[in-house]
């Protein structure tokens, strides 16, 4: 039988031991993040780590508009940059974007040192959270667990779960699952889940999260093998898509900003600005005339936009961020 629990986040909770944690799985969402790009096994692998972080944790920090997760190495492996969106309204899916920039000229990738950063924004009027610590063995996983115990003196741990498949379909696929499990202090004595405790549910979920890539995998008897006798609480699924937020109003404004010369230097010989999204790949074209009488008034102060400069201007921009 086919396995319906995929592109879903869900939430538990162990009352009796005071623990609360998310299990997802994705597979349509990791082929729609990955098709626009031939990146190498490697930063494939790596790109859907940092992508399940994120909505196990978008989810479990309940978001009401965007967690963004930025990994910047100081080696062959530049950038990691995802994004979760929550779901606007009740029932509807949460928006996951995701891309990665590295060294085509290395012969071994890897990203052992750098910076590992979260970044919570939730929405208007808000001032946006970000907290930042350095990656911990060249591991997303620790590196993210212990963010949570600098920020939040929380006992956190991540087991991620990435393989590679084929079909005859599709080609090259990616399948990957996650978990995300957290020790709460006592609401009386403040104390956490006893360490020998804590590991013994370590090693369960690393032993169990093999079997979650079956075809006849159940989500809930997987938990139930886990926390076994436990008073376990499931809540509803959160359903997650591919979902970008570049908007072309929104990169005209941001052209508009800039001077007349630096405009005609990005301009191709038709006087025409191409710009292309790394998270989904939609290309923009924008003429000179048209930017230069813009006066569009939407203004969002968290906009942010990377633009490189190393390809010829008749090449255009490359928007990293939206």
């Amino acid at each position: 039988m086919k396995n319906t629990f995929t592109d879903t986040i869900l939430p538990f909770q162990i009352d009796d031991k005071n623990l609360r944690g998310r299990f997802a799985r994705i597979d349509k969402l990791a082929s729609d993040t990955l098709k626009n790009y031939c990146f190498p096994d490697k930063v494939c692998e790596l790109l859907l780590e940092a992508l399940l972080l994120t909505v196990l944790i978008g989810e479990m920090i309940k978001i009401r508009w965007r967690l963004s997760l930025q990994i910047r190495g100081n080696e062959s492996i530049k950038l990691l940059a995802t994004d979760y969106y929550a779901p606007k309204d009740q029932g509807k899916p949460a928006n996951i974007r995701a891309y990665a920039d590295y060294d085509k000229e290395a012969t071994h990738l890897n990203l052992d040192t750098g910076l590992f950063a979260i970044t919570i924004d939730q929405g208007k009027n808000m001032e946006p959270y970000q907290g930042i610590t350095p990656i911990i063995e060249g591991s997303l996983s620790k590196s993210a667990e212990n963010y949570f115990f600098q920020s939040e003196q929380i006992k956190t741990f991540f087991d991620l779960n990435i393989t590679k498949k084929h079909s005859e379909k599709s080609g090259r696929n990616w399948i990957a699952s996650g978990f995300m499990l957290q020790a709460l202090p006592d609401e009386h004595d403040k104390k956490y889940i006893d360490d020998k405790s804590w590991d013994i549910l370590k090693e369960r979920i690393t032993e169990q999260i093999k079997d979650s890539m079956n075809a006849e995998f159940n989500q809930y008897q997987f938990l139930d093998n886990i926390f076994q006798h436990s008073a376990l609480t499931v809540f509803k699924e959160t359903k997650i898509k591919f979902g970008c937020s570049c908007k072309r109003k929104t990169l005209l404004y941001t052209l508009s900003k800039y001077p007349k010369e630096q405009l005609e230097e990005m301009c191709d010989k038709q006087k025409n600005i191409s710009a292309n999204c790394q998270f989904c790949g939609r290309k923009f074209l924008f003429s000179l005339k048209k930017i230069l009488g813009s006066k569009i008034k939407f203004f969002h102060p968290l906009f942010i936009i990377f633009i490189f400069f190393g390809l010829p201007t008749s090449m255009g921009l490359q928007i990293m961020l939206l």
